[in-house]
């Protein structure tokens, strides 16, 4: 399939168009490569050993937006079940994404699940605003929740703690929840899609 483009009698081909379809082509073995790699992280597999000694997968899955690959996940968890007592949710980008738009689809998703009042609206916005920071390609995400308390990681910095409840479960319900925006998702993370 290849765009042919006539002009005065002459034939030329797009390079652009070959370009971006052999790109297109050729993802899903890139992003395959680095999957291995970048969960294979010597930081992020010490953050999670640290609260999750012996963890097991649970599901993985890559979340895409029309044809982009946006963050690939890794559900895991102390029993390789969800849900669970310890579990945590790893993402690694393959984009880069301000803070400013994270904060604001988190927002988002989370008042798909929840009405929030103007009060509960603007403490969140704070509390997102403290925890996430610009995003760029292969920056892993790690967020856990253990028992009665969530710890999030981003590349090797803890950016929050809180033992509120109600937030973790909206929170992980972005990803988790059976009406996610993403059902295939969903059910690949959860290791449900065989």
């Amino acid at each position: 399939m290849v765009l042919w483009i006539y002009k005065n009698g002459r034939v030329r081909i797009t390079l652009r168009f070959i370009i971006l379809l052999f790109l297109l082509l050729n993802t899903n073995i890139a992003v395959s490569e680095t999957h291995n790699q970048v969960f294979n992280n010597k930081i992020s597999k010490t953050i999670v050993e640290k609260f999750i000694p012996n963890y097991k997968l649970v599901g993985e899955a890559t979340y895409k937006f029309l044809l982009l690959d946006i963050y690939y996940a890794k559900l895991i968890s102390e029993t390789g079940h969800y849900p669970s007592d310890k579990f945590a949710l790893i993402l690694k980008y393959n984009r880069d994404f301000t803070k400013k738009s994270v904060v604001e689809e988190t927002i988002k998703q989370l008042g798909i699940q929840k009405q929030y009042s103007d009060k509960e609206l603007f403490e969140l916005k704070e509390l997102l605003n403290e925890t996430f920071r610009p995003i760029k390609k292969n920056d892993i995400f790690i967020a856990m929740k253990l028992k009665e308390k969530g710890i999030f990681y981003f590349k090797d910095e803890k950016v929050l703690e809180t033992k509120n409840i109600d937030f973790l479960n909206l929170f992980f319900n972005i990803w988790l929840r059976e009406d996610s925006e993403d059902p295939n998702f969903t059910k690949s993370l959860l290791g449900r899609d065989n």
